[in-house]
Order: structure tokens, then C-alpha cells, then sequence
């Protein structure tokens, strides 16, 4: 983050403070993208490609993580207008491509939690924030993958506590 915003390290530090992360090489810090950027702040929007240039692919295409619904939440709340529609775009795509399979039947019970965790898959997250449409996956084989691998009961109605 510091190579890609121009930050110090010490304001990348608070601004990832209290996020998730994996230990890379040398004990380095890894954090998924998706929870990073919600900590851009407008004035270095213009800086979030090269995030995308130097994030490490993790191998997890299909994985949205755990708590994964409050991550989702946040990362929609930053997205600025045509992202959210793009974002939207994607759901739709997923949702009949799932519909469109004759396995999916069952996940249909966990239908609006995957839809709003799709944006924490790395194909859709580039899709939605830079617009790149090579980037999306062929949901008509990636739905019903994605839809086993997060499918899982989790309270949709979470709401964020703001430090005092």
C-alpha cells in the first residue's frame, strides 16, 4: 500500500488497523484487497489501480472469507455510483446463471447472501471498481461453484458500531 498510495508507512498502518490479514513472506502483512480499500480515502482514489496492479493473486477466486457479509457492506458503502451499478450488473449475471442451473435449487436459501458477498470475489471486485470487463468470470460455469463454496447461514442485518 505505502508503493501504490505514496503513503507512509505509518498512516498505511492506521488506516489497515484492525483489519484481517495473512502472514506473507518475511512475516509481512497480507491483506485482502477488498478490506483495503474501503481505507481509501478520496483523495487517493486515483491511486487504487496500481492496488490492483501490485495486490498478490491468493488463489482464492471463489472464496469470499469469513464475515464476509460486514466485509461486503463496507466495501459497498465506498463505492461510488457507476460501481455499484456495475456491482449490480454482476449480481444479475450471477443470480441467472445459478437460476439457469439445474443444481442450484438449494443454494437459492442463501441466494441474497451470496449475491451481496460476489463483490468480494477478486474477479467481480476488479470488475466492479476499475470497469475491467475481461476480468469477469464465465458465470454460467462459476455460479454454482462460488454458490457451494460460500454458501453458509449468516446474519444479513449487520449493522456496523461506530467507535465512540
Amino acid at each position: 500500500m505505502v508503493n501504490a498510495l505514496g503513503r507512509s508507512q505509518n498512516t498505511v498502518i492506521t488506516r489497515v488497523r484492525g483489519l484481517e490479514y495473512s502472514h506473507g513472506q518475511n512475516g509481512a502483512r497480507r491483506y485482502r484487497l477488498a478490506d483495503v480499500l474501503p481505507t481509501i480515502k478520496p483523495k487517493d482514489r486515483q491511486h487504487v489501480p496500481a492496488l490492483f496492479e501490485l495486490a498478490a493473486d491468493d488463489g482464492e477466486e471463489l472464496w469470499a472469507g469469513d464475515n464476509a457479509v460486514p466485509r461486503a457492506r463496507r466495501i459497498e458503502a465506498w463505492l461510488r455510483s457507476e460501481q455499484l451499478e456495475r456491482a449490480f450488473g454482476a449480481r444479475v449475471t450471477f443470480t441467472n446463471a445459478l437460476a439457469a442451473s439445474v443444481q442450484s435449487s438449494v443454494l437459492f436459501e442463501h441466494l441474497e447472501a451470496l449475491r451481496l458477498k460476489l463483490i468480494l470475489t477478486d474477479p467481480v471486485l476488479k470488475w466492479t471498481v476499475l470497469g475491467d470487463a475481461d476480468a469477469l468470470p464465465p458465470f454460467e460455469h462459476w455460479a454454482v461453484p462460488y454458490a457451494i463454496t460460500n454458501a453458509r447461514y449468516e446474519n444479513l442485518n449487520f449493522e456496523e458500531k461506530e467507535a465512540a
